[in-house]
């Protein structure tokens, strides 16, 4: 049985990558999904993609660090299925490998506008409708990097941290309405963006990029990367019955690498 039948899913930073994979999970759970994200084009492939799967689809473009953008995208997402029930804050941004005497407030907004105020601004236009039925999930994608100081990757550990504080605020105050917020934090994807990371990695350092790959997961209790599938069922568990009584939390899909 689709665990998610009935509901209506709005997932931004679902044109490409995880939010794309995460989107798709959501489908296949039984949910109407509205996909979020700056490229029409690539949002209405993923719509298609949807419907193919036998589900209703809308794609709706907007820049998550727009608060007029957002208002008017998730106006029309309410408009078009009659609710959000669950919220997916997959739009998100990496940085540069750099010392903090290299970083500037261009590198920190950036990070921060889309990691934070892009988590933020969904968060605020979608919770109404929520708190009018008092029912909803709110799901944001983490990182592992936002549990501990990371050398080099100053910018991007902050704006998880931050993340964390802003889902842990929206989990306490919108209890009383029953609606529920978490984050997922996924450790090494597997996938080209992750690769491509081991390849430069390897050409820095001077070794081979399946050496990277070994050293990476020997900071991990399962010696294995994660998949795509992993992190969505997280979200899909997250945004079902079974996880009604969670809200405020973090889980770490990330092989054990925190244990």
């Amino acid at each position: 049985m689709a665990t998610l039948a009935g509901k209506i899913a709005l997932v931004t930073g679902a044109t490409r990558g995880l939010g794309r994979e995460l989107a798709l999970a959501l489908a296949r759970e039984g949910a109407d999904v509205a996909v979020l994200g700056r490229d029409r084009a690539r949002g209405q492939a993923v719509a298609g993609e949807i419907a193919a799967l036998g589900r209703h689809s809308l794609a709706v473009a907007a820049d998550v660090t727009d608060e007029a953008d957002m208002a008017l995208a998730i106006a029309a997402v309410a408009d078009h299925f009659g609710r959000i029930d669950i919220l997916v804050c997959a739009a998100g941004v990496g940085a540069p490998r750099q010392s903090v005497l290299a970083a500037d407030a261009a590198g920190f907004h950036q990070v921060f506008d889309v990691n934070v105020l892009g988590v933020l601004l969904a968060a605020k236009h979608v919770l109404p409708g929520m708190m009018e039925r008092r029912a909803g999930r709110v799901i944001a994608i983490g990182g592992t990097y936002g549990n501990k100081g990371v050398p080099l990757f100053a910018l991007y550990s902050a704006s998880k941290w931050a993340l964390r504080g802003l889902i842990k605020s929206v989990a306490l105050e919108m209890g009383p309405y029953d609606i529920c917020a978490n984050i997922v934090s996924p450790g090494g994807v597997d996938g080209p963006r992750l690769r491509a990371q081991f390849n430069v990695a390897a050409v820095r350092d001077g070794i081979t990029p399946e050496d990277v790959e070994r050293r990476f997961l020997a900071d991990t209790a399962l010696g294995r990367l994660s998949s795509a599938d992993d992190i969505a069922a997280a979200v899909v568990f997250l945004a079902g019955q079974g996880a009604r009584n969670v809200t405020g939390q973090e889980i770490n899909v990330d092989g054990g690498s925190h244990a």
